[in-house]
């Protein structure tokens, strides 16, 4: 692989060493717990109601997270990584200062809704495990990148 264009279009779950499938899957399940116990909040409550009200599902809608009503992609991936944010338990990266995974998880599950790839229409384990590693590693060189060249 030589750059990131290559390394998307590349990666493929055979691809990825077995540590970080492992790994992979305990940041999925970690995210859903947290989104568990975020949805309680009344700040999830707040993004949601407002996903729903001025982020509309238009032509292309997804579901919002332990909920079932619709808004758009980018309105379910608000809604989504508010949730998860709003428990602040999640997952997060020493050299980018952030969590990644609050914003990969959301737009991941919202634009395969959207797609119609959630239900058995595509996304299987293997597909969601391939593409939580190419955001968290897109997200993470990222930040790095930006951290390395502008002050905290």
């Amino acid at each position: 692989m030589t750059g990131p264009i290559d390394f998307i279009h590349e990666l493929t779950f055979s691809r990825l060493p077995a540590e970080v499938v492992h790994q992979a899957g305990r940041c999925l399940l970690d995210l859903v717990g947290v989104a568990v116990s975020g949805r309680q909040t009344r700040l999830s409550r707040i993004a949601h109601d407002f996903a729903v009200d001025h982020l509309g599902a238009g032509r292309k809608g997804a579901r919002l997270l332990f909920d079932g009503r619709r808004a758009s992609p980018a309105g379910a991936a608000f809604a989504g990584a508010t949730t998860i944010d709003s428990f602040d338990a999640h997952d997060g990266h020493a050299l980018t200062k952030g969590h990644a995974g609050v914003a990969v998880l959301p737009a991941l599950l919202a634009v395969a809704d959207a797609e119609g790839l959630l239900d058995g229409g595509g996304l299987d384990g293997e597909a969601l495990l391939t593409c939580l590693v190419l955001g968290y590693e897109i997200a993470t060189r990222a930040g790095i990148a930006l951290h390395g060249s502008a002050c905290d």
